[in-house]
């Protein structure tokens, strides 16, 4: 049980449930609480079944069909989610948002990937799975996406004080922070696992 809370944190930085609210804060005005509902349930589960099939076939995905090592896919994944994080940290939103965007297909793309299951938690499941196993990886995994839908659907009454009292830019700072610490992480177990195969040969 210790393991999935702690999993279950840990999937909740990567996924960072805060960026969801800008997104959904700024979704054109026709938009109705219905739309929202619907958008994060099938980002939800779109996300979830992309993840679900990199814990159980990560590794054979990536040493089988592309041949990457886990080290290398651990260094670049960790730059990507530093990057993700330093860009939240310095401007104050993790990615573009083109509000003008056909609200059917908001669910796909960008929420559910790259918002959700993004190069940043494809990473970490790899990772989590390789250290953890994957059922409690996927039990961490689940654990987030249902608070991240949770987050989503009260999105736009979340949203109302914080951008009263201009805390959302803050909150989204200091998750960027968080986001570009654990980037930082990955890359370090990364190059740590390539000087222990390096001791090995």
């Amino acid at each position: 049980m210790h393991t999935i809370i702690k999993l279950s944190l840990f999937f909740i930085a990567v996924i960072n449930p805060i960026s969801k609210i800008a997104v959904i804060s700024v979704l054109p005005e026709k938009a109705t609480l219905q739309d929202v509902e619907r958008i994060a349930l099938r980002s939800t589960l779109a996300a979830f079944l992309m993840l679900a099939a990199f814990c159980v076939a990560g590794n054979f995905i990536l040493s089988e069909v592309f041949h990457v090592p886990l080290y290398a896919f651990q260094i670049v994944g960790g730059f990507v989610v530093f990057y993700y994080g330093f860009m939240a940290l310095r401007n104050g939103a993790f990615f573009e948002f083109n509000p003008t965007q056909n609200i059917a297909d908001l669910s796909i793309v960008p929420i559910a990937s790259p918002l959700i299951a993004g190069p940043a938690t494809i990473t970490a499941v790899i990772s989590m799975t390789a250290q953890y196993r994957a059922i409690p990886t996927l039990a961490g995994v689940s654990v987030a996406l249902v608070f991240n839908l949770v987050i989503m659907v009260l999105s736009r009454f979340i949203a109302k004080p914080l951008v009263k009292f201009n805390l959302l830019g803050v909150l989204i700072r200091i998750m960027g922070l968080f986001v570009a610490s654990i980037g930082m992480s990955m890359m370090l177990s990364g190059i740590t696992l390539f000087m222990g195969t390096l001791k090995a040969a």
